[in-house]
Order: C-alpha cells, then structure tokens, then sequence
C-alpha cells in the first residue's frame, strides 16, 4: 500500500492547522535598536512628503511611491527630492494592502532610515521602526519627533530608543535637533553591541 497519499493529507493538515494559528494581519520583522537603524541605513534624511502615486514597479507588480522633498541628509546622499518604493498599492483593479508596511499622507514630515531603496518590499530598516514622525511641538515651539505609531521618542540609552507613554509623555519628546544630533553622535561614534 502507498502511504504517500496519506502522507500528504497529513502534511497538509498540519500546515493548515499552523497557518490557522498565524496572525493573518502580521508582518515579521526583526527588532532593530537605535544603533542598528543608524548603522544599517545607506541613507538617513528628513523630510516632508510631496507626492503619493500608485504604479506598477518595472517588474509589473503594484507599488506605492512616495517623494519626498525639504530634505535634509544625514546620512547617505539625495538630490533636491527622494522617491521611495513601497511593495502593494493599487494597479488598475488589483489592490494589494501589506499589513504594518508605513503608510504616509501629501505634508507628512518624518526622519527616515533607509535601506534597500528600489529592491526591497520596503525601503526602511526594520519596516515601521526605520520611520520616525516629526511634529510641531505648539506648547515648546519645536519640532519633535514620535515613532510610526506616535509615541514620544524620549532620547537614547546606549543602543537603546527611549519611548515615552504617547499621553503623559508628549510633552517630553526628544526636539528634532535633539535627535539628529543623537544619529550624528552615533554615526561619529558607533555603539558597540554588548
């Protein structure tokens, strides 16, 4: 008796069983501290978005490109504007949404940590961890800056990116001169991992 055929039925109820048990709406991303981001980014700039276009990328596949303009490089180099490329978008009846990939709107400011530009599903280290979002800071009169999910960045510890609770510590948030200078002294002096 061939046991190939039950094998296979065994087999796949076993990988269904696993899938089932995944979260559907996830993405698996390496955590990345503060000195993983500085060190892995072939290019850290701040800027503010000027363009959200969907097209197909040159392999035919739907993307999201998002240009960027008001740079200011920190690391790396780019001209007066930077175009990222971002896997899904929509392509003509096609939408392909990826869950936790960074979403951006037309007067977005934010530092970004960039790697992989053009050849990765997403152009920033650690995903949502290589975008940090820059707001005006009314009461101070600064700009300071939060991470994707808009929680206070408080400064840096070390390797470690010190978050603050998003209520009781926005008024903490780390200035954005504050933060570029914390990549600065990092890229100057790198952090060794222990």
């Amino acid at each position: 008796m061939d046991s190939r055929p039950v094998l296979a039925t065994c087999l796949t109820a076993a990988l269904a069983i696993v899938a089932g048990n995944l979260p559907a709406n996830a993405m698996v991303v390496a955590q990345r501290d503060f000195a993983d981001l500085v060190a892995r980014a072939e290019q850290i700039v701040v800027g503010r978005v000027t363009e959200i276009r969907d097209a197909d990328d040159p392999a035919g596949a739907p993307a999201t490109y998002v240009t960027l303009s008001e740079l200011r490089v920190v690391k790396g180099d780019a001209r007066d504007t930077l175009t990222l490329r971002f896997y899904g978008g929509t392509s003509g009846s096609v939408a392909v949404h990826i869950p936790d990939m960074p979403t951006f709107a037309v007067g977005d400011r934010a530092v970004l940590f960039i790697a992989g530009n053009g050849r990765d599903v997403c152009p920033l280290v650690g995903v949502w961890q290589g975008r940090f979002r820059v707001r005006f800071d009314s009461t101070r009169g600064v700009d300071v800056v939060e991470t994707d999910d808009r929680t206070p960045v408080l400064g840096v510890a070390g390797r470690k990116l010190l978050r603050g609770a998003r209520a009781t510590d926005a008024s903490a948030a780390v200035s954005l001169d504050d933060f570029l200078g914390l990549i600065s002294a990092e890229l100057a002096a790198p952090t060794v991992a222990k």
